[in-house]
């Protein structure tokens, strides 16, 4: 059995394509993780723009300046000092009143470039997030904040989760009771205190993981040759006529395929998750899931939240793969498949779906969709089955799990009852 699934292998890899393709898309993420590094910009203490390492340090030496454990009076401490670096040239009272473009205004004017930047530094920004609505300015939030307001920080972050499910992903989508009270309890058993630190490396790992889509669609195409192949080449009447062809041959070939899957996802996410912690640093996988929003309702730190993420874009790689599996025990043509597959992880993140909150449903479940740091913890997408509510981490654990299991027996016996003509 070993000797015909390393034959299997070889074949997989001895393929001119495959190995085009295979080789051409490490190169291409490579590639992009590289511009990733050098494309990152952000301004100095000295006003100017720096890129690459010196601005990854920048941004390091900025968190870092921040880091600790957010205590109640910590917070009201740091909104306290904040009021006070907001409201030295500007009375607090000048800018409630005002709309946030006259507040701007106001401010850009009172104060030199140096203090503007400041007081819009993004540490204050994730302070008072809790209390932003309506678009007001940050400086506008402080303003309104009291004492009593501040301690009650935690309580201003359970109050945004409300705000979130009132809003109903934009209008698009009413959550039932049973949803309300699934993420409510979710944000519930987030630990408390939370910390604040850098974790710039698994946090760009996030931003990064749908990066891992080209490396589905590789994958596939290495494996559409497996059954369809073997009925182009009209070696599938030798296969099926010899001894173990419908037996060993075909389980070889399944694992084989699934083999390759696993060494090349590992690789492709060796590929993102290298060049983003060397570059920006492997600190903070520690820290709470929340240094990315305060409003996210998992009770994860930033290494388990990364993993959970390449966990499950491991799953849709093996699902995908035993589709592919199924349409190649199924059809003859190589481009069909290619392009069933194709469109599936890539052509699903084209369609418009802004005024459907059940399309966006749907489309979550999709690779480029689903693999964005943007929705995966922070949308609250779920999914209720009356009482029951699944969030959307759970069901694609599930769905693409259920996808391998149903597709790779499902092919293997499409071949081995195939007629050959």
């Amino acid at each position: 059995m070993l000797d015909l699934v390393r034959f299997e292998l070889k074949k997989l890899l001895a393929r001119r394509t495959s190995q085009v393709v295979a080789v051409g898309v490490l190169a291409l993420l490579c590639v992009i993780m590289a511009l990733n590094v050098v494309q990152t910009k952000t301004r100095s203490d000295a006003g100017e723009i720096v890129g690459g390492t010196a601005a990854i340090a920048q941004q390091k030496a900025r968190a870092e300046a921040h880091e600790g454990v957010l205590t109640v009076e910590r917070v009201q401490e740091e909104v306290a000092a904040y009021k006070a670096l907001a409201f030295s040239k500007v009375d607090p009272a000048q800018v409630e009143g005002l709309n946030a473009e006259a507040a701007y205004t106001l401010m850009n004017e009172a104060y030199s470039e140096d203090e503007f930047r400041a007081i819009y530094d993004t540490y204050f920004s994730y302070l008072l997030s809790p209390w932003i609505t309506g678009g007001l300015e940050q400086y506008q939030v402080a303003a309104q904040l009291g004492d009593e307001d501040v301690a009650g920080f935690y309580g201003a972050v359970a109050a945004m989760l409300q705000r979130a499910l009132d809003d109903g992903m934009g209008g698009t989508w009413t959550f039932s009771d049973a949803e309300r009270a699934y993420w409510t309890d979710k944000q519930a058993g987030v630990g408390e205190p939370l910390a604040y630190g850098y974790a710039g490396g698994w946090a760009d790992v996030m931003a990064c993981i749908g990066f891992l889509a080209f490396a589905m669609v590789a994958v596939c195409v290495v494996l559409t040759p497996v059954f369809a192949g073997e009925y182009q080449d009209r070696t599938d009447a030798v296969l099926l006529a010899a001894r173990y062809g419908r037996s060993k041959l075909v389980a070889a070939k399944i694992v084989a395929s699934l083999l390759f899957a696993t060494a090349y996802f590992a690789l492709a996410t060796a590929v993102i998750m290298g060049v983003a912690l060397a570059f920006f640093g492997a600190e903070g996988g520690d820290l709470p899931v929340q240094v990315l929003g305060l409003g996210i309702p998992y009770d994860l730190t930033m290494a388990e939240a990364t993993w959970t993420a390449v966990g499950l874009g491991y799953l849709m790689t093996l699902g995908l793969a035993g589709l592919t599996l199924l349409l190649s025990s199924k059809l003859r043509s190589q481009l069909a498949i290619f392009a069933a597959c194709a469109a599936l992880i890539f052509l699903t993140g084209m369609i418009p779906s802004g005024g459907s909150g059940a399309l966006q449903h749907v489309l979550y479940l999709f690779p480029i969709n689903a693999l964005n740091d943007q929705v995966l913890y922070n949308a609250l997408v779920s999914y209720p089955v009356g009482p029951l509510v699944v969030d959307l981490v759970g069901l694609l654990a599930v769905a693409y799990a259920l996808v391998l299991v149903v597709c790779a027996p499902l092919a293997a016996r499409a071949f081995r009852r195939h007629q050959v003509m």
